[in-house]
């Protein structure tokens, strides 16, 4: 404590001009300003701190959140999709149903691979659960067929997405060189760059050693398949051989027989007794494994690499080096690495608008504050508070690792106009005393504690309002919760910043002597007394360190400017240095003369012009008070039109946004061959490429990307476009490529194109996402067939895709038990050779440095042409002692086969992916229309349902939004109206003072309809945020009321009251909807997503704050005139107390 107190801290309470009791000093503003080092010490202390945090925080795409949801994945090489199901996906699904927290299993089974897709409750453990899963999976190990693989328990990370693909590109160089050089060259540079979690190469053709049988010679030598590939197996291995201890010295011992050539792999010995090698029956080369898929990049062969960065590290940083380091590596002649795709541009335009919100909110606070208190010093004042209460935030993220992205950044960018608004109230109110005659220090003292309950209710409503918005369950909860707490770190600091620490700014720093145009002339004549001044200045130790500075800097200008010499600079440099000081000392004095003149006249104006509007004002709310009913009728009426302005507001999980990313999917009929789908894709590769507004277009044909299963009849292009400003609309862009791709399309029987924009946060892709289920395959089959026709006749539906569409032909080969007897062989036997014939088999490995290649045995391709070739082939029958053709022993059937089985909670599920015409109906209402009309076309019966696919898709994750929505609604205003009952020790006040809420929510929903918004998960942060904002206008209000009460009459305290809190109430307005509109307006990547937010909090502040104006006063003295008792007489004699 300081031992020479100021006396206005021990003054007794006085009375104000009015005659009404000076509200007594709050013991936190005395203290604060008293000990005003120990308060400055905390809040350099926070803002250090803050700064430190935000530099060390890592910079994301979406927030880091955990999906309940596990993987079971198990390989079945070539085994087909019934073969998959049955024998696999169906004995992992019953082992893993009866574990506790399950919810769902989605049972996945394409060739040679089985997924087992296992959703838990939201407050599962997911590490526990992952250990669960895995025992469960390991007790049926020994049930799965001998050929399937160890099945893989893997939990789904939606945070390990790259940051960068790159696609190389080799010109003529070989593929298989190209995809080395990746590997070899590429991705171990990558990897050392700080912050390179790994790179994963595809796209590049697998290397193999291939053994081409010969079957002649198979025949000659009475060999089988399989004996080639065992031979090679059991020959093509490293053992260890154990070790021998001698004199103290252990020696290990091993077998090393891995070929490291093509040569070693001819000989090894097939038939030790005759000597027979692999050369002698087969071809051994060294190529690629047969393309099942393409990838391209601007129509070029292409090998992608994908960057993923460590956990924490900042993406932008991370990409930045990563770029670095490529432009430092020199490629072979003819190869090109370009970017195929960076989700760090987004990431970097959400902080180049934070950072314009920013500036945009100093600039206008700077404004208003200006325009309404004319004081340069408040202005300072109050614009210091926006840093300081930011740099909670970033705080807070660093204690409960958070990073910067989208969401968090949103949370500041809302910040910056809500932090600003408890300064502007301390400081008007502060402002106000001091017009009344009181001076600098018991201005600060008696304004802010008088606005201390006030500023402390409105604060603590606003965090009542984010509680429940930060503990929401689920995805939606991991995504708020980063929301809501920045939100209120940065909401309780600015509680405290303006209480605390503005009223210590106030009390000690004084504002300029005003200047007004009559003072600018004589300003304008200081230029000789400046120079003076300035040539006086190396007597003090301060004159001296300017004209220092002001050398040092002329030094550095006539060096760069001219050729003159050292000496010559130097002196120059001393003798200008008092002329460079006086120049730029005048020039700043000058400015800030005109800008105090300019800033007097307009404050002069905008005091009159808000002191006449609120004399108007409280004029009006007398005459509002004569007839309360009128305005509580016209108030109830703009609440009944709720239902007119749902009319054109539909839901949505994330509002529509241009990526500048454009998808089209390419399908043919199935059994299309891999070729006449790349030719088709192809010609939509020279479309797009000929365009100017396309940046770079990456292709994948034939690659199904379910679990990497395969279709030769699909294929997909990703389009990056230019920036927005050089190009169309992405929705306009959208429509006009798939005209031009279904007019090329229609050149090819059967084919279809579907061209969408990509969406990059959860919930995107299709309108609906829709899981017909039925207790069996075959039934399934029909009604998916019956579903696809109604919905195919629906004019609201752009596109439909059914999982069930995609089918394969499948040839099974079925052995004749009768022929089979007396040849020694099995059926086990007959399918080893059919699958070393056809596909051929992994008998081995080559080590080629560090690197393995798989040893292939197969027939040699040209000698099978189909089926029938196959039939032709011989296997050598041991009881027989010759060669059998395979058409001995059994025939080919063929059928048309789904390429995918799927399987949701055991029952057998089709999904259908729907796309709505634009302008058509909300697709999260519409789905319900069209499970109620295949109801009533009796396709939903037998066992048969129809629901969301996804609990994370749109619709389902629309469906949580719907239901958690009005839930936090309500909670946060159960909360704010238990904060403002025991503000106010009152059941009845926080009624008054939530009035405004419902009349802000229908004003946003106004808003909403006349922009075209739908509802949204933004949009429903608006409205949580509303609840705080709209009370806090009343609070003021009614605050200032009570105060009033104890010695004014209702009415009279209401009227004085709506004139004197009309001022700070149009300030943290104006405010709030200035830093509202650029969202609004916002035309840069991202502005979609922030736009729904703007349009909320704009109509909402209006409505609440018009309707404050006049709905409050009115219900209030409605209610309360009964109530209240006569008011106290006022003892008189007190003076206003100054400095």
């Amino acid at each position: 404590m300081s031992t020479h107190d100021p006396p206005e801290f021990d003054l007794p309470r006085g009375t104000l001009p009015d005659g009404t009791p000076e509200p007594p000093v709050h013991p936190a503003v005395r203290f604060s300003v008293r000990n005003y080092v120990f308060s400055i010490g905390i809040f350099v202390m926070v803002v250090l701190f803050g700064l430190l945090a935000t530099t060390r925080l890592g910079v994301e795409l979406l927030p880091s959140f955990e999906v309940p949801v596990l993987a079971v994945s198990t390989a079945y090489p070539g085994a087909t999709p019934d073969q998959v199901d049955r024998e696999v996906s169906q004995r992992v699904e019953a082992a893993v149903s009866t574990l506790g927290g399950v919810v769902d299993i989605n049972t996945t089974s394409v060739s040679n691979q089985s997924a087992v897709v296992i959703t838990f409750s939201d407050d599962t453990n997911i590490d526990s659960a992952a250990n669960s899963v895995s025992q469960a999976v390991a007790a049926i190990r020994g049930t799965l067929p001998s050929g399937a693989d160890a099945p893989v328990v893997q939990k789904f990370d939606p945070n390990a997405t790259p940051i960068l693909t790159l696609a190389l590109l080799g010109g003529s160089a070989r593929a298989p060189d190209v995809a080395a050089y990746a590997e070899d060259t590429l991705v171990p540079r990558l990897e050392r760059v700080p912050g390179v979690a790994d790179v994963a190469v595809s796209g590049g053709p697998a290397r193999q050693v291939q053994v081409l049988l010969d079957p002649t010679r198979l025949q000659t030598y009475r060999l089988t398949p399989g004996r080639v590939a065992g031979a090679i197996q059991a020959s093509a291995l490293d053992l260890p051989a154990g070790s021998v201890t001698q004199d103290g010295t252990t020696v290990g011992f091993s077998t090393r027989n891995t070929p490291t050539s093509l040569a070693e792999v001819e000989r090894i010995v097939v038939d030790p007794a005759s000597g027979l090698r692999v050369a002698d029956v087969a071809t051994v080369r060294d190529t690629s494994a047969r393309p099942t898929s393409y990838a391209r990049v601007n129509g070029q062969p292409a090998v992608l690499l994908s960057v993923r960065k460590a956990s924490g590290t900042n993406s932008v940083a991370v990409a930045d080096e990563v770029t670095e380091a490529l432009a430092e590596q020199p490629l072979p002649d003819g190869y090109q690495l370009t970017l195929a795709s960076d989700t760090t541009t987004a990431t970097r335009a959400t902080v180049e608008d934070t950072f314009k919100e920013f500036l945009i909110a100093i600039g206008a606070v700077g404004v208003i504050v200006l325009l309404f208190l004319g004081r340069l010093n408040t202005v300072f004042a109050v614009i210091l508070a926006i840093p300081i209460s930011i740099s909670a935030a970033p705080l807070l993220y660093s204690l409960f690792g958070f990073s910067f992205n989208i969401v968090s950044l949103l949370a500041i960018i809302v910040a910056i106009g809500i932090v600003v608004d408890d300064s502007i109230v301390v400081a008007e109110n502060v402002q106000r005393y001091r017009d009344m005659g009181y001076g600098l220090l018991r201005s600060v003292l008696v304004g802010g504690s008088e606005v201390f309950s006030a500023v402390t209710a409105a604060s603590f409503s606003l965090l009542a309002v984010l509680i429940p918005l930060s503990f929401m369950p689920g995805i939606l909860g991991q995504f708020f919760s980063q929301f809501g707490l920045g939100l209120a770190a940065a909401i309780t600091l600015s509680w405290l910043e303006s209480l605390l620490f503005l009223t210590v700014r106030m009390a000690y720093t004084r504002d300029p002597q005003p200047i007004g145009w009559r003072q600018v002339p004589g300003v304008l004549g200081r230029l000789p007394r400046f120079f003076r001044e300035a040539l006086a200045g190396v007597r003090t130790f301060s004159g001296l360190l300017l004209l220092a500075l002001a050398g040092a800097a002329l030094w550095v200008g006539l060096d760069r400017l001219t050729e003159l010499e050292l000496p010559a600079v130097a002196a120059l440099s001393i003798l200008l240095a008092p002329v460079l000081l006086t120049l730029v000392r005048y020039l700043l004095t000058v400015l800030l003369a005109l800008l105090e003149a300019l800033t007097g006249t307009l404050h002069g104006w905008t005091n009159r012009g808000v002191t006449a509007t609120a004399r108007a004002y409280a004029r009006s709310v007398g005459g509002v008070l004569r007839r309360p009913w009128v305005v509580m009728l016209l108030a109830g009426a703009f609440l009944l039109s709720v239902p007119l302005a749902m009319r054109n507001i539909g839901f949505a999980f994330i509002p529509q946004s241009d990526s500048g990313i454009l998808t089209a999917e390419v399908e043919l009929p199935p059994g299309t061959e891999l070729s006449r789908t790349n030719a088709l894709t192809a010609r939509l590769e020279e479309n797009l490429l000929a365009r100017p507004e396309v940046r770079l277009v990456q292709t994948s044909v034939g690659a199904g990307g379910v679990l990497g299963g395969t279709n030769a009849n699909t294929a997909s292009l990703t389009v990056t476009l230019a920036p927005r400003e050089e190009r169309p609309g992405i929705e306009a862009l959208g429509a006009d490529y798939a005209r031009d791709f279904s007019a090329i399309a229609a050149r090819v029987p059967g084919a279809e194109v579907r061209v969408a924009s990509q969406q990059g946060v959860p919930g995107g892709g299709s309108d609906l996402s829709l899981a017909l289920t039925a207790p069996n395959q075959a039934l399934l089959v029909e009604r998916n067939r019956e579903l696809v026709r109604l919905l195919a006749a629906d004019p609201n539906i752009a596109s439909l895709e059914s999982s069930l569409s995609a089918t394969r032909q499948e040839r099974t080969f079925v052995p004749d038990p009768a022929r089979l007897a007396g040849t020694g062989l099995t059926v086990s036997d007959v399918a080893q050779a059919l699958r070393t014939y056809n596909d051929g088999s992994v008998a081995g490995r080559l080590r080629d440095g560090d690197r393995s290649v798989d040893i292939v045995v197969r027939l040699d391709p040209a000698q099978v042409q189909g089926g029938e070739s196959l039939l032709d082939q011989t296997v050598f029958a041991p009881a027989l002692g010759a060669n059998v053709p395979l058409a001995a022993l059994g025939t080919f059937q063929t059928r048309q086969a789904p390429a995918t089985l799927s399987r949701l909670n055991k029952a057998y599920t089709a999904s259908l992916d729907i796309d709505l015409v634009p302008g058509g109906p909300n697709a999260f209402a519409y789905q319900q229309t069209l499970i109620d009309r295949a109801t009533a076309a009796g396709i939903l019966t037998d066992g048969v349902t129809l629901g969301n696919a996804s609990s994370f898709g749109t619709a389902g994750l629309t469906e949580d939004l719907v239901f958690y929505g009005p839930v936090v609604l309500i909670l946060a205003v159960l909360l704010t109206y238990l904060v403002l009952g025991s503000q106010f020790n009152s059941f009845r006040y926080p009624i008054y003072l939530l009035l405004p809420v419902p009349l802000a929510i229908v004003g946003a929903l106004w808003t909403l309809a006349l922009f075209g918004v739908d509802l949204d998960v933004i949009t429903v942060l608006g409205m949580v945020i509303l609840l705080g904002l709209s009370t806090k206008n009343s609070i003021l209000y009614l605050e200032f009321v009570t105060e009033r009460m104890r010695s004014l009459p209702l009415r009279e305290a209401l009227i004085e009251a709506a004139e004197l809190r009309f001022r700070p109430i149009i300030m943290t307005t104006l405010t709030v909807l200035v830093i509202s509109i650029p969202l609004v307006l916002g035309q840069g990547d991202g502005a979609e997503f922030r736009r729904g937010l703007g349009i909320v909090i704009l109509g909402g502040v209006i409505t609440s704050t018009l309707l404050t104006f006049f709905v409050v006063p009115a219900v209030f003295y409605q209610f309360e005139r009964r109530r209240v008792a006569p008011p106290a007489p006022v003892p008189l004699g007190a003076v206003p107390a100054s400095d």
